[in-house]
């Protein structure tokens, strides 16, 4: 997430750890609440809901200094097409959808019944590389909605 942060900030600074996350504990948080689970059950068993659960927590908790929900919505959009997923959302949509998410009209439970997912082919093997290629190929592909959501 500190990645998709800087990136999406196109500010080196966060990605090297030279500039300070706002909360580091609230990304802990958020980076975690997809693999929690309560009385032995998944708390989020499905994709959509992990998925959901991650985008919410980044962009209702605020823990990075700027470009939360942009941040959120790209760290979501990766989870799911790591895991052979993605999204096929109109962008419009997903602008009113994060943004209430973040204003706290939407929750997670919300936002994982409304996401829009078609299967693709999953990561198979963890490659840093692909990631951060995976990461520019959603940032650009997003690029829409993430400039409307940086005017917010």
């Amino acid at each position: 997430m500190i990645y998709i942060n800087g990136t999406v900030l196109n500010t080196p600074e966060i990605v090297e750890g030279r500039r300070q996350i706002r909360d580091i504990a609230l990304l802990d948080a958020a980076v975690a609440r997809p693999a929690q689970s309560a009385f032995g059950e998944d708390a989020y068993p499905t994709l959509a809901q992990k998925a959901a659960a991650l985008l919410h927590s980044v962009a209702r908790n605020h823990p990075f200094a700027d470009g939360n929900k942009r941040t959120a919505a790209v760290g979501a959009v990766f989870l799911l097409r790591v895991n052979g997923q993605a999204v096929c959302w109109v962008q419009e949509e997903a602008l009113t959808m994060i943004l209430r998410t973040a204003e706290g009209n939407c929750g997670a439970e919300e936002l994982a019944a409304w996401l829009p997912l078609e299967a693709v082919a999953p990561a198979l093997t963890p490659d840093a590389d692909q990631d951060r290629r995976r990461i520019a190929e959603i940032i650009a592909a997003q690029k829409w909605l993430l400039d409307a959501l940086e005017r917010q």
